[in-house]
């Protein structure tokens, strides 16, 4: 690692599939896929998006053992983690072969990297079933967060645990309600995160900062509600980054808009470069990603000795121990990656599902109430929450939708 890098950047992944029921039986989306006609496009985009779920660990072992230094973010949602834990003991992920290659045992090699090369990737914590959190009913917010953490810890252990220090809001949904908002940040300290990372779509942008100078530092976020404050630490999502990252850019190209970047903010903490993108949609993720941009940017780092490669806590602990020097706050709407909350919430189909899963929270609650809940209803509860049920706006979804929703209140009668 440089002793004196200008400008630190760190690519990170996003990774997620939801559960779906099909033939009446649940499924986890990849398999379902994966179980379609042989000579299919479903099952051929399958088998790339199993090969995506591994290339961070694939990657970050091999460049490991050429002598390089490789850094990452990764978040899977929780549903992910235990269909990928399914797919790889149940044979399927072991009789599949991706470009003359097993898929093999995905848990066991990412188990193999957190422990051996540690340093490399930087998991953050996330929701269990991928809930978009401003349109989920608040007092199953840290049950999703919980049973994530429970999944994780379940396949690699507490230790592995024990480094996670981010958190991941699926789609990048943050409400700006304060009230609201403070309680979600105290939620996320209760539950062991120091930080979170945003869209600048979520976040106020204060006079005279350029646009870098909101996205490439870390910062503190503030929130006040009643008298009362609360505020954790803030890493945003670099844009235009992101969306280059997704459609292909080189490593050159990278390269080049991180120092404009580190240039723009100047050395007192240098700036730090976070693009966030899909690790497995579209043809860039599926063959090129970290053929033709990942690995590059490390087997030829000489040549870019001004920029140095950190995990988000990596950086924090080497440039931010006091704490970050700046503050920013919350837009009064929030925000997401896409820029509002509408995706998840405007229109009659969206609002017909997100009345009936309040309405199965409510019940659920009640449930506890008399001493009835358990660990197998709170679950049923969690994957009806599912964000791409009201995402997409279409029948099939809002189907889905119904039918777990149909399927979660015959576990709670019994």
């Amino acid at each position: 690692m440089l002793n004196n890098p200008q400008v630190l950047f760190v690519p990170w992944l996003h990774f997620h599939q939801p559960p779906i029921w099909n033939n009446g039986q649940l499924h986890g989306n990849l398999e379902k896929m994966l179980g379609g006609e042989s000579n299919s496009e479903e099952h051929w985009n399958a088998q790339w998006f199993a090969q995506a779920y591994k290339n961070p660990a694939r990657y970050a072992k091999k460049l490991s053992e050429e002598g390089h230094q490789p850094r990452m973010m990764v978040d899977y949602s929780g549903v992910l983690l235990e269909e990928m834990a399914k797919l790889s003991t149940n044979g399927i992920f072991s009789n599949l072969y991706v470009d003359g290659e097993a898929v093999g045992d995905v848990i066991s090699l990412w188990r193999e990297v957190l422990t051996e090369y540690s340093d490399t990737i930087e998991f953050t914590g996330s929701a269990y079933s991928h809930c978009y959190f401003p349109a989920t009913p608040e007092r199953d917010h840290e049950a999703q967060i919980m049973e994530w953490r429970r999944v994780f810890a379940d396949l690699f252990g507490e230790e592995a645990l024990l480094r996670i220090r981010g958190f991941w809001p699926p789609e990048m949904g943050m409400t700006g309600d304060p009230a609201e908002a403070l309680r979600f940040i105290r939620l996320l300290k209760k539950c062991g995160y120091e930080w979170i990372i945003l869209p600048n779509a979520a976040l106020e942008h204060p006079e005279g900062w350029s646009t870098p100078e909101l996205e490439n530092r870390v910062h503190w976020l503030v929130v006040e509600s009643d008298g009362e404050s609360e505020c954790i630490i803030c890493v945003v999502r670099d844009t235009d980054m992101g969306i280059r990252q997704q459609s292909g850019q080189n490593a050159e190209g990278c390269i080049n808009d991180v120092r404009y970047r580190g240039g723009e903010v100047g050395m007192k903490p240098p700036a730090l470069v976070v693009p966030t993108s899909d690790g497995e949609n579209g043809n860039v993720m599926m063959f090129e990603y970290f053929k033709n941009s990942f690995a590059p940017l490390f087997r030829e780092s000489d040549r870019w000795s001004d920029v140095g490669f950190m995990t988000v806590s990596q950086y924090i602990d080497t440039y931010l121990s006091e704490g970050p020097v700046t503050e920013v706050r919350l837009k009064s709407t929030g925000g997401s990656w896409i820029g509002g909350h509408q995706q998840w919430q405007e229109g009659d189909l969206r609002q017909q599902v997100l009345a009936a899963v309040e309405q199965l929270s409510q019940d659920y609650a009640k449930v506890v109430e008399s001493g009835k809940g358990s660990a197998e209803k709170s679950r049923a509860l969690l994957l009806c929450e599912t964000s791409c049920f009201v995402y997409w706006g279409s029948d099939f979804w809002a189907q889905q939708a119904k039918l777990f929703i149909e399927w979660a209140r015959e576990m709670l009668g019994s």
